[in-house]
């Protein structure tokens, strides 16, 4: 399975998770310059991780890549 990450128009700092079908999968919110966190669909491949907190988008992306062991990417949307 591939995660597109992309901005949700009108919340700055939420990124809704989706796979590559439109799938939801989840949100990542930014809390905090330095805290990112993932809220995980119930239904999704990702609900394993549940709620979790990163630093970065970067290791927001890596965690998830490593947890679907697929691709997460950035859609052409984000800024």
């Amino acid at each position: 399975m591939d995660a597109v990450v992309t901005p949700v128009k009108f919340k700055p700092g939420i990124r809704a998770l989706s796979d590559r079908l439109g799938r939801p999968l989840g949100t990542i919110t930014k809390t905090s310059p330095s805290l990112f966190v993932i809220n995980a669909d119930r239904n999704s491949g990702l609900f394993n991780m549940a709620t979790a907190s990163f630093p970065s988008l970067d290791s927001v992306m890596s965690a998830i890549t490593s947890h679907i062991k697929g691709e997460c990417q950035l859609s052409s949307d984000d800024e």
